[in-house]
């Protein structure tokens, strides 16, 4: 889906229309309040601990119903439901379209909105992005006949509130054979395998990188092959991989970009996610995984890299690990020395960074060792290949909270995390407006995809410069938090 570059523009938001007689009833008690809102949700997937992403259902609620209540919304107004699944979900909003809607005295249902983010099945490796991606829900196979009952239960509901005059907000993932007033896409997999990817192209500067002495880069994707729906976890890590080469194929194309375990080169394309995908179960999966990527036969050498992909903040400490444990050493300030970690911490104490002027990589790869004259110390004068045991700049995703200090002391470069607060303002101004028939309302981060009004806002990239600005201060984490 594309992105949404237009900002604070007018969308008329598909209102369900209704007699003159009808409007005229209501018409006092819609200026008067922004009516009621029922929101739908799945459980959260993760249980409390540091070790998960930021961002799940139960904080979205909480952020949505105080952006609600900063809109006029009473607080009795103002309702959640959750449940574990899709089937568990469609017979709640069933339920409540019979008892809330239908049985309303025959009065319209006017001022009133669902919000609904769909309780999809998530693949066993999307649950380390967060519960906001996007998923399919899809039921085509015999195996699915309980999920095809269950989507065939909400869409009917869904259409039967809407004839009733309800007002239907779509978040996060589609619900075929249902069109909503409005969808709400949040983050997808695609989104953020390019956004990292970006940030790694600018960290490194690729766009001035030559040829004769290219950026070593590695995509570590997490795929589980075993998983109990493959096709979920195929799907994600494919459309993962798309958003990641579609930034990075063009300079692995030009041969300033190149990848060390070989796995990728000028040839590859998007269609060759599964070179780099591997499972990634437990942190030990992802130790061993780079170290085969990063392993040579030469006794004391390191193999060069200067860039690693890793998709989501639990295969970044796996990274991490590998890359301690194999002895390489330095940070991300060493890679581009613009800030300090004495910066960082004084811009957290709401000081001004201090940025230091960056050392430019020569055009060419040395190819001489320790010595400049090209000996190896052996008395020979023969030159030998360099080794480099210096840090990478490593990505990731989740804003995970055990991972924050990795991005303070700059072994992890940067990760990142849907605009929580920012969704949620975007959602209590939509059901504001609809219920407001107000089909003029100025909303940011607007489109129109598949004829549907559709916000869509851009990911939160977050390194040691910003960190205050985007995690701290927007009170997603505290200090204490992040063990700061």
């Amino acid at each position: 889906m594309a992105m949404a570059l237009c900002c604070g523009m007018t969308v008329p938001l598909a209102a369900c229309s209704h007699s003159a007689a009808d409007g005229a009833s209501t018409a006092a008690t819609s200026s008067m309040t922004n009516g009621q809102v029922e929101m739908f949700v799945p459980n959260d997937s993760f249980t409390i601990s540091q070790n998960v992403p930021i961002n799940t259902w139960n904080r979205l609620v909480e952020a949505t119903s105080d952006a609600l209540v900063e809109h006029g919304f009473d607080d009795d107004d103002i309702t959640t439901h959750t449940d574990a699944d899709l089937d568990e979900q469609s017979r709640s909003i069933e339920d409540y379209v019979r008892d809330h809607v239908e049985r309303d005295d025959g009065r319209r249902a006017d001022g009133r909105t669902l919000v609904v983010a769909p309780a999809v099945r998530t693949a066993e490796s999307t649950k380390y992005y967060g519960d906001y991606a996007t998923q399919t829900l899809e039921s085509t196979t015999d195996d699915d006949a309980k999920t095809k009952e269950a989507l065939d239960r909400t869409v009917a509901a869904l259409n039967r509130a809407k004839s009733a005059g309800v007002h239907v907000i779509v978040l996060s993932t589609r619900i075929p054979g249902f069109t909503p007033d409005a969808f709400v896409s949040i983050c997808d997999a695609e989104q953020i395998g390019r956004m990292q990817a970006q940030q790694l192209v600018n960290k490194l500067e690729l766009d001035k990188t030559s040829r004769d002495n290219p950026r070593r880069i590695e995509i570590m994707l997490p795929f589980d092959g075993e998983a109990s729906h493959p096709d979920d976890e195929q799907r994600f890590a494919r459309d993962a991989f798309k958003g990641v080469w579609s930034v990075l194929g063009t300079y692995f194309r030009s041969g300033v970009a190149v990848s060390p375990s070989l796995k990728l080169s000028a040839s590859s394309t998007e269609d060759d996610w599964r070179a780099v995908a591997f499972q990634a179960r437990k942190t030990d999966d992802v130790v061993a995984e780079i170290k085969a990527r990063l392993h040579t036969d030469t006794k004391g050498a390191f193999t060069p890299i200067d860039g690693v992909v890793s998709m989501n903040d639990f295969v970044a400490d796996g990274v991490i690990k590998g890359l301690t444990a194999m002895g390489y050493v330095g940070t991300a300030a060493d890679v581009n020395p613009s800030i300090t970690i004495g910066d960082v911490l004084g811009n957290i104490a709401g000081r001004r960074d201090v940025q230091r002027g960056k050392v430019p990589e020569p055009t060419q790869a040395p190819q001489t060792g320790d010595g400049d004259d090209g000996n190896d110390g052996s008395g020979d004068g023969e030159a030998v290949p360099v080794t480099s045991n210096r840090w990478p700049i490593v990505t990731g995703y989740g804003s995970y909270v055990s991972n924050i200090p990795n991005i303070v002391d700059g072994k992890q470069w940067m990760t990142g995390l849907a605009d929580r607060n920012g969704n949620a303002s975007g959602i209590a101004a939509i059901c504001k407006a609809l219920n407001r028939d107000d089909t003029k309302a100025s909303l940011d981060h607007f489109n129109t995809v598949d004829g549907v009004p559709t916000m869509a806002l851009p990911l939160i990239a977050v390194s040691a410069g910003n960190l205050k600005a985007t995690l701290i201060d927007p009170g997603y984490i505290s200090l204490a938090d992040a063990d700061l």
